[in-house]
């Protein structure tokens, strides 16, 4: 017998379109242990190691407030940098996977950052309410970022045009086998 089941893992893709460049952008994603400053629901953010010349292999311990009484604490290494253009890393701890930022050119005038967020729930008990609560994960997880776009843009000194946002996984997986 199959039956279906609620997967924990999310896939989750946010687009922001920021009146700057890439160097400035850049050199603000560049410097996590600084995006409390701007960023509200990130209530610290930790060095962990150092990386090599490119950033590659540095760790950070981030820890985000979801806005409705739980934490989440993850660990980021980086493991892909493309200077001004892509910053890559695994996440480890509450949530397990990688995170990806990409800049992109929208306009002579400005860019486009978008972020890949491919992670699975690691939490016990999100895991198991990931049922009844996967609608309010990625609510939470939207809102955590427009907050991020919008306190960006401040920090930047720029104006923020856009934001879109979506998920692009199934949260159902077919045909897991019952015994």
């Amino acid at each position: 017998m199959l039956t279906r089941t609620v997967s924990p893992r999310f896939v989750m893709i946010s687009r922001w379109r920021l009146q700057t460049t890439r160097e400035r952008l850049w050199e603000l994603l560049i410097n996590p242990v600084n995006w409390p400053d701007w960023w509200p629901h990130l209530a610290s953010v930790s060095h962990l190691a150092n990386g090599d010349r490119d950033g590659i292999g540095s760790q950070h311990a981030f820890l985000w407030r979801s806005g409705l009484g739980y934490l989440l604490r993850i660990v980021m290494t980086t493991r892909r940098v493309e200077r001004l253009r892509e910053l890559e890393a695994a996440a480890s701890g509450d949530l397990r996977g990688i995170g990806l930022w990409l800049i992109e050119e929208a306009s002579a005038d400005a860019v486009s950052l978008t972020y890949r967020w491919d992670v699975e729930l690691s939490k016990p008990w999100m895991r198991l309410w990931v049922p009844l609560l996967r609608p309010i994960f990625a609510w939470r997880h939207f809102a955590v970022m427009a907050c991020g776009a919008r306190g960006m843009a401040r920090q930047l000194g720029c104006r923020l045009s856009e934001i879109e946002e979506w998920s692009v996984i199934s949260p159902v997986d077919e045909g897991v086998p019952v015994s």
